[in-house]
């Protein structure tokens, strides 16, 4: 800690005014240097502190919201200590165009295209993908979290084994700059189905129609297909009914979209991914909401991970140490958090958020969602984005601290999660598109603070 500090004599106007009266009327008292001298002395100074003390640890959270995703998330991932992430995706599609087939159409096929959008382990393994229908209706309106399910039928609507090639082809650097189309044919007999409905109107021309005849699909990853979890773009996405009529060598085909937008609507259908996580070895322990691991157990290194709801705590037990019997003004705070040395940037965390928590580890909430800390100076999400150089992140919590010292609000310790976002009601909600994670070394963790302070 380095200090800059000063004892000033500071003379307020009434005590000039009496000292100069009785400098006329009592020659004998002390001369007016000495008068007030310990009534108006005080200690100023400014102060510049990184060794407050902070505890940190993983803890599991609650909620995780995964609706209306830009990712549709299905495979299973494996980290030797955060454990096993396996995840589903629930869909709606619909057509735009009108299936204008004939009583006498004749069926060729129903052709699946999911367009990769990343990817998290290996992909040298082979996985198999199998779709269902679901059997009851997906809605904009509804929260989807995590554990979120809706029921489906058990009989297949189609099952692709394929061993994952994400990238067609890299830059010289070694980056992506093309990703591939995962393909495979559908049911049959679904595709007939679909091909029967030409005479219905109301299902034929897609939208509502359509989305009341089938509700969706699930995708899901076997579970035996462990060794990668893999996005797909749903606006690069679609199953193609093919058909052609008896005499005519035209070919014919019909897209259903999983993404439809337009200059008023954004985004028409609904959709969530499903995140079953399994814990074991140092992070076993965090099996319900609230549930916490102190870095002391996980060899100085504490985690947050995507869509499983691993987050990590920091808490300032000793923080009021910093005031003592002195009046504080915070100038500057800064949390540094440095990630582990090894870290993949391709697969790690971007961007983290700060939700405020109590002495049971949940996440706090108020009428908008979770309750995060402000940007400073602003009213958005106080957010920081790692530095690729120094692998640190950063956040300005100059107010945040102030507020802890002057018992505004309870020094109880922060969450620290993947970015939070809003959805269209303006509800905040951590974003949960992928596993990724990123381990943050407990040791290296800085509140750094500039301080100015009054003191008698």
């Amino acid at each position: 800690m380095t200090s800059i500090s000063s004892k000033k004599r500071t003379w307020k106007c009434p005590a000039i005014k009496w000292v100069g009266i009785l400098s006329l009327f009592l020659a004998s008292c002390d001369t007016p240097k000495e008068i007030g001298d310990d009534l108006f002395s005080v200690e100023v100074g400014l102060n510049y502190s990184d060794t407050v003390t902070i505890k940190s640890s993983t803890v599991l959270i609650d909620s995780i919201y995964t609706g209306s995703p830009n990712t549709l998330l299905v495979g299973n991932y494996t980290h030797p200590v955060l454990g096993t992430a396996e995840a589903a995706a629930y869909t709606q599609l619909s057509n735009i165009d009108t299936l204008r087939a004939k009583s006498t159409s004749v069926f060729d096929s129903l052709t699946l295209r999911l367009a990769y959008a990343n990817y998290q382990g290996d992909t040298t393994k082979t996985q198999t993908i199998s779709v269902y229908r679901l059997l009851d209706s997906l809605n904009r309106g509804t929260d989807y979290f995590a554990n979120s399910a809706v029921r489906n039928d058990a009989s297949l609507l189609g099952r692709h084994t394929f061993t994952p090639r994400p990238i067609r082809s890299k830059a010289i650097n070694g980056d992506s700059v093309r990703l591939d189309t995962l393909r495979f044919r559908m049911s049959d007999t679904f595709g007939r189905e679909l091909l029967s409905k030409y005479a219905d109107v109301t299902v034929g021309a897609g939208s509502k129609g359509f989305r009341d005849y089938f509700p969706g699909m699930l995708f899901k990853a076997s579970a035996t297909s462990t060794g990668a979890l893999i996005g797909f773009n749903p606006g690069y996405s679609r199953m193609t009914l093919y058909y052609h009529n008896p005499g005519d060598t035209t070919k014919y085909n019909l897209d259903y979209y999983f993404s439809l937008s337009n200059a008023l609507y954004p985004e028409l259908l609904a959709r969530f991914n499903q995140i079953k996580s399994t814990k074991s070895g140092a992070l076993a322990a965090l099996q319900n909401p609230g549930n916490i691991v102190s870095s002391t157990a996980t060899s100085g290194i504490t985690y947050i991970q995507a869509g499983t709801g691993v987050a990590t705590k920091v808490e300032f037990p000793y923080l009021l140490n910093l005031k003592g019997n002195r009046n504080v003004a915070v100038n500057k705070a800064e949390l540094v958090l440095t990630a582990a040395e090894n870290i993949d940037l391709q697969q790690t965390i971007g961007q983290l958020s700060i939700v405020e928590t109590n002495a049971t580890n949940r996440t706090l909430r108020n009428s908008y969602g979770l309750k995060y800390l402000l940007s400073e100076g602003g009213s958005s999400v106080l957010t920081a984005a790692i530095d690729p150089g120094a692998k640190t992140y950063t956040f300005n919590v100059t107010t945040a601290v102030q507020s802890l010292l002057v018992g505004k609000q309870p020094n109880t310790g922060w969450l620290i999660t993947p970015a939070l976002t809003a959805n269209s009601a303006g509800n905040t909600r951590i974003i949960n598109e992928s596993a990724r994670f990123v381990p943050l070394q407990a040791m290296k963790a800085r509140l750094k603070i500039y301080y100015s302070y009054i003191a008698k």
